[in-house]
């Protein structure tokens, strides 16, 4: 018997078992390990923040999925890898062998900015971002009316944007809400979306302005405090609520793994999504990096461009047949939502805005996630 294991529930795993865990022969033993039962699809989490979804609409069941598709589920984290002897170690105890391993396992918090894991919140990992987003809100909505707050998203790309309008919509129609808030869009930058088209870049501004919410460039947050942001430069601004949204770091255990890596720590794949200096590992998603191409974009859409490569991939890998080529493409369709009924869509140059793409996403959206067993 064969193993096959799983490391990650991200959502490019998720969609293998769910689409095409029967291609593999009856020999293969397959092992999915994550930290959690239900997981995110990270691309409706601005309509969960704004209160237009609930948990179950955007969450994935891997318990019931597992069933489904005769995959054993594993709880834990890895923590170290051994490549010699394919063995992973997981912060369970537990070591599991392998013949094929698939990393889908994301990115974590950065933990760099001093302060941050203390008074502010992270979005990622989105399953311990979303309670403590639900104790902020609770802290506001317990605030009187003589008693105003501050709360800073920090990040002036796709994040951060989608972030600052989901949350300013959750504020506008939370009936408890009593005291005024001000939200703050905080990045180091001179110009928001900066992987964007100007026109997208201008519309942006344009929506968070009308929306009210308050857009401070060139701060680079380097120390967080429960009172206080700040820079090197001795700029600081108060906020009593903090939500982080530039882009976090792998695993400490990728670091030590001995696969090859970039310089922003994510594991180096080659057309196939094989790890370059070890073909029985596969890696997908925000963890890795594909050679030659660009940096990975929306963790959503990335998992739903790669996951039937990489499922056609583990599949051959296993029989010994010849692997399908991922091609990650110069231009992607990047769709930013508002959480007000519009979207701006990008790809390429051309920059599209209104409610039709809001609710071409939110179709897209529903089938992705039906596809997905429900208890």
């Amino acid at each position: 018997m064969r193993t096959l294991l799983l490391a990650g529930g991200g959502l490019t795993h998720a969609l293998y078992l769910a689409n095409a865990r029967h291609l593999l022969p009856d020999d293969v033993r397959v092992i999915l390990v994550s930290p959690e039962r239900f997981v995110p699809y990270s691309g409706m989490l601005p309509g969960l923040i704004a209160g237009r979804f609930r948990f179950r609409d955007c969450h994935i069941d891997l318990g019931q999925l597992c069933r489904a598709t005769h995959t054993e589920l594993q709880f834990g984290r890895l923590v170290s890898l051994d490549l010699a002897q394919r063995r992973a170690q997981l912060d369970n105890g537990d070591a599991i062998g392998f013949d094929l391993l698939s990393v889908n396992t994301g990115l974590q918090a950065t933990d760099t900015i001093p302060g941050l894991a203390e008074h502010g919140m992270s979005t990622r990992p989105i399953s311990g971002f979303l309670p403590r987003w639900q104790e902020t809100l609770a802290d506001l909505c317990a605030r009187d009316r003589n008693s105003p707050a501050n709360l800073a998203v920090i990040g002036g790309n796709l994040d951060g944007v989608e972030m600052a309008l989901a949350v300013r919509q959750r504020l506008l129609h939370e009936e408890n809400l009593k005291a005024p808030v001000s939200i703050h869009l905080v990045h180091g930058g001179g110009k928001l979306l900066p992987e964007f088209p100007l026109a997208a870049q201008l519309r942006a501004a344009q929506l968070l302005q009308e929306r009210e919410v308050r857009v401070h460039p060139l701060f680079d947050v380097a120390r967080v405090d429960d009172q206080q942001i700040y820079t090197d430069h001795h700029q600081h601004l108060p906020m009593d609520s903090v939500i982080w949204c530039v882009s976090g770091q792998t695993g400490a255990w990728v670091k030590t793994s001995g696969l090859a890596l970039t310089d922003r720590g994510r594991i180096q794949v080659n057309a196939h999504l094989q790890a370059v200096n070890h073909p029985f590992v596969f890696a997908a998603g925000a963890v890795a990096s594909v050679t030659g191409g660009p940096e990975p974009g929306a963790a959503a859409s990335l998992a739903l461009r790669q996951a039937p490569v990489l499922a056609a991939n583990l599949a051959r890998a296993l029989a010994g047949e010849p692997l399908r080529r991922y091609k990650p493409g110069r231009r992607t369709l990047s769709i930013i939502t508002t959480s007000n009924d519009y979207a701006l869509a990008r790809y390429g140059n051309q920059v599209w805005g209104g409610k039709w793409i809001e609710r071409w996403k939110y179709r897209r959206d529903r089938k992705v996630m039906a596809s997905f067993p429900r208890a």
